[in-house]
Parts: C-alpha cells; sequence; structure tokens
C-alpha cells in the first residue's frame, strides 16, 4: 500500500441503520480513489454484518478484490451482544486508543476475528456519526484541526432542520443550551430534563421547506414505551456547529428543497454539505436481494408468489405501541380480508397474545418473526406495500424497490417523512387512528382530523386501506413509487447528482489523485 495517499477513518455507534449506509459509503468512496485507505470502526455484534454489507457493494472481479484490500474494517472491543445503549459507551472509549495508533502509523489489530491491520499512512480525513460526541471530541483532542472531521447523517433533511436547525429555518434552535437552562432552573441533570424540553410543544406552526406545515405536536404522534435519546441528540447539537462538513445519506432525487434549505443553514456556518444518498447496494432495485440465512422468509415468500402473484405481500415492520391491541387489530385485519403479510418485531417491547400468534400461522397468511431480511423482502416480486414507521433507511429501501408505503410514524424523522410521502409525493398511505397520547390526538394541521384513539376506530381505518391499496389508489401510489426506483438508480451513475456529491467531498478534503 506504499502508493496510498489519503485515509478515511469512519466511526459509528451501534445502530445498524447507520452501520448500512456508511459500509455502502465507505466502498463507493474507495472505488472512486485508487490512492485511499479507509479504516472503519465497527461494533462487534455488526462486524460480520458490515462484511456482507460492503461485498454487496463489491464483485468478485480482480479491480474488486484489489479495492476491497483497502477496505480495513475490525472492531475496538470484544462483546458477545448487546443494544444500543449497552454498547455506545465501550464503542466511544476504545476508539482513542485506535485512532491515537493510526495517527502514529502503528498497526492494529481487530480483538474479535484476531485480524491484523498493516501501518498505513496517518488519517486524513475522520468521518463520524453525528451522534458520536465522544469520538468527535478524541479526535479533535489528539489531531485538531489538522484532521478534518465530516459528521454523517443518515435521517430525513427535513428532521435534521426541526431537531437541530436554526429558527428562522423551521428548527427548535440550540438544544443543548435549552436543556442546560432548564436544568439549571429547576436543579436538576440536563438527562432528567432533556426529554421534556425536546417534546415541549405550545400548537405553533411550524414551517421547514420541502414538507407540510404541521403543528409542533404533530412531531410526536405516539407515546413511547423508553427515553433515553437526549444523550445523543445533545452529541449531535454540538458536532454539528463545530465539524468541517456534512455528509448525507439522502438525495436531491428525494428532497430537494428541504435539502437545498439545510445547505443553505450550513453556508451561513461557512461549511458544506454533501448528498450522496441513497446509500443501496450496487444493482439495488434490480435484482433480488441475499435472504441471508432467513430460509422460513424466503421459503413463506416463494409459496406467496406462487399462491397469490406479484405485489400481493404486505411487509411490515413493528417499531411498537404502547397501545398493542392495535397492532393486533391490524393484524386481525390482514387475516379478515386475506391479505398476505410478514411482520418482524424486534422491539423488545412487542408482546402478542400467544392465542393470536397460532391462528396467524394456522391461517398460512402470514409469518411473524424477530428478524426479517428487509431488504430482501422488498426486492421480492411477492412484495406489494410496506407498513413501516418511516425511518430514512427503510422509506430509501423501498422507493429503491419501487414499494409504496403505508405510514406509522412515531418520533424523530418519522412523522414529517410520512407527512411528506403522502401529502407531496403520493407514495404512501399513512395511519392516523393508531396515534396515541395527549399529542398524538390532537387535530392534525392539513386535514383538521382528530383521531379517536380506539381500537375500533384503528379496525375500520385499516380495512379501509386495505380496500384503497387494491384498489385504483393503489395503482396510483405504485407507479408514483416505482418512478423512485428509477430515479433512485440514476444517482450514482457516471454523472448522477450523488456520485458528483461523492466527488466533490473527496475533492474538497484533497483526497482525489490528480
Amino acid at each position: 500500500m506504499s502508493q496510498l495517499d489519503s485515509h478515511i477513518v469512519f466511526t459509528v455507534i451501534p445502530a445498524y441503520g447507520h452501520i448500512r449506509a456508511v459500509c455502502i459509503l465507505v466502498a463507493r468512496l474507495v472505488k472512486e480513489n485508487r490512492n485511499l485507505v479507509a479504516t472503519v470502526f465497527i461494533p462487534p455484534n455488526y462486524l460480520d454484518s458490515s462484511f456482507l454489507e460492503v461485498e454487496a457493494e463489491l464483485g468478485q472481479s480482480a479491480t474488486d478484490e484489489a479495492i476491497r484490500k483497502r477496505i480495513r474494517i475490525l472492531s475496538t472491543f470484544s462483546a458477545s451482544d448487546g443494544n444500543l445503549m449497552d454498547l455506545s459507551k465501550p464503542t466511544a472509549e476504545s476508539y482513542t486508543s485506535y485512532y491515537e495508533a493510526l495517527v502514529q502509523e502503528k498497526p492494529i489489530l481487530c480483538p474479535v476475528k484476531g485480524t491484523p491491520f498493516e501501518a498505513v499512512l496517518a488519517p486524513t480525513l475522520v468521518i463520524a456519526d453525528f451522534f458520536a460526541g465522544t469520538q468527535f471530541e478524541a479526535t479533535r483532542k489528539l489531531t485538531g484541526h489538522r484532521v478534518p472531521i465530516v459528521a454523517a447523517i443518515t435521517a430525513h433533511a427535513s428532521s435534521i432542520i426541526r431537531l437541530f436547525g436554526p429558527e428562522s429555518h423551521g428548527g427548535i434552535g440550540d438544544l443543548s443550551k435549552m436543556v442546560e437552562a432548564e436544568a439549571e432552573r429547576t436543579g436538576k441533570k440536563p438527562e432528567e430534563v432533556g426529554d421534556e424540553v425536546l417534546q415541549a410543544t405550545s400548537g405553533k406552526v411550524v414551517k421547514i421547506a420541502g414538507i407540510p406545515d404541521m403543528y409542533d405536536y404533530e412531531y410526536f404522534p405516539q407515546v413511547l414505551p423508553f427515553s433515553g435519546a437526549i444523550p445523543f441528540m445533545t452529541a449531535a447539537n454540538k458536532i454539528l456547529p463545530a465539524c468541517d462538513g456534512v455528509v448525507m445519506a439522502s438525495s436531491y432525487a428525494f428532497e430537494n428543497e428541504s435539502l437545498q434549505s439545510m445547505k443553505s443553514w450550513f453556508a451561513d456556518w461557512n461549511k458544506e454539505l454533501f448528498a450522496v444518498g441513497p446509500l443501496l447496494p450496487a444493482g439495488y432495485g434490480f435484482a433480488k436481494q441475499s435472504a441471508r440465512g432467513a430460509d422460513e422468509v424466503e421459503a413463506f415468500m416463494e409459496k406467496a408468489l406462487k399462491e397469490y402473484g406479484e405485489k400481493s405481500i404486505s411487509f411490515g415492520t413493528i417499531f411498537w405501541s404502547t397501545r398493542p391491541e392495535f397492532i393486533e387489530e391490524v393484524l386481525e385485519a390482514l387475516l379478515e380480508k386475506k391479505f398476505p403479510f410478514v411482520f418482524a418485531y424486534a422491539s423488545p417491547f412487542a408482546n402478542l397474545p400467544e392465542e393470536l400468534l397460532q391462528r396467524v400461522k394456522a391461517s398460512g397468511l402470514g409469518l411473524i418473526s424477530k428478524w426479517t431480511p428487509q431488504q430482501y423482502i422488498l426486492s421480492h416480486p411477492a412484495t406489494g406495500w410496506f407498513l413501516s414507521h418511516c425511518g430514512h433507511n427503510s422509506i430509501m429501501e423501498s422507493l429503491g424497490c419501487g414499494v409504496p408505503l403505508i405510514c406509522w410514524p412515531f418520533q424523530a424523522d418519522q412523522p414529517a417523512a410520512a407527512a411528506y410521502l403522502t401529502e407531496y409525493l403520493n407514495v404512501a398511505i399513512e395511519l392516523i387512528e393508531v396515534r396515541t397520547g395527549e399529542k398524538g390526538l390532537k387535530p392534525l394541521l392539513r386535514n383538521g382530523r382528530v383521531p379517536k384513539g380506539t381500537r375500533e376506530a384503528v379496525g375500520i381505518e385499516i380495512r379501509e386501506v386495505i380496500d384503497l391499496v387494491r384498489g385504483a389508489k393503489g395503482d396510483e401510489l405504485r407507479r408514483n413509487a416505482e418512478s423512485f426506483k428509477i430515479k433512485f438508480a440514476e444517482v450514482w451513475e457516471e454523472n448522477g447528482i450523488s456520485r458528483k456529491e461523492a466527488q466533490a467531498l473527496l475533492e474538497k478534503f484533497r483526497l482525489v489523485k490528480h
């Protein structure tokens, strides 16, 4: 590797959606510059998945093998298991010693696989997840501003504007300062008042470029069964003004107006934004993806295709409601309407009645599993609809396959995205009656509708939606969704806008060999 002249270090948080996008970005940046090496620090429980993500992007040719050697994926600590909260601390704390070794041009070792990595030139750029506050601070402490840091964001631009942007663009302002002020006023710790500050609403209208106007409480349509996001939010609130640039896993082909507004905001901070998404595997949407060992899912999909035909299945992921009877009612409706479905419920809060699970199994219409290969299911010809909470990656993966959505948003980037998909892009239908809590049961600005908050109302709505998606409205939404399949495939072609953005990122930080 003596000819290498650029070295990017990637550091992430233990969230698979963020990691998956980073893996595709790594492979593509290394393909763009033959003199670039990448070191990617991945939490141990996602290490094997990360190898697969890179393989999904790279082929088996001699050229791809040469590229593969310049992608160094490893963990910085060992752990047998763990969730986001459990793994966040060791992910952050173990970073410093590894980054220091890279700065000193020393070899490093993966403690999980035992793989040694030879010494290479010191880092010339760090790309850090915008929630990775500890890694950001450690990088600045060790190398100051001589090694620039780019914040990597996997979310909708409109939500980033709302959560972290200035009030002039529709943002809530400086969340960190607001939390600190409330902590000082109440005498409590910041983590004790953070959620309250973040979720404070007054009923004012929020105006953000590119999405429908919404009341501020519409950003919180569900009561969550957990809390604890504030440390990540305040980290991002500090990283964004201090970083040297931003790379987004979104695309101008998807949310041009919101991205332009976000670009304007960062220009005020004298920073550039690079929208390189969607970050989906090569050939995605036009070739079936791997089932990755999910034999039961694969068998069910093939059986459904044979028995019910193409576009017949509804695929759903359950973020989990504090009103589990709403989920039960949706499943009851799918069974009643004989609408085949695959549901994933990885949430630790998920709890379905055993009697219902047995009826689903006996019906042959449904498959409920704690893990499903999402990209495989969305790319399968049997899949017709995606019942989704509308996180950024899920939307990109769904539209990348031309699959329209049924939206059940919870918080973060999801509520605004659901409104955008339904009202502006016309590729989705949003479930309204599934909303919960005081804020969730207030009127919607766009149509004045007031959710009833009952299982009966959920049952009526979901049955109406099933009928709609099987008719002319469903055909219209599918045509619109399929247009994005084409658009997303074009953005990373030779002169595609996202590829140009990636090249501009490399140019900006002098990572292109002239």
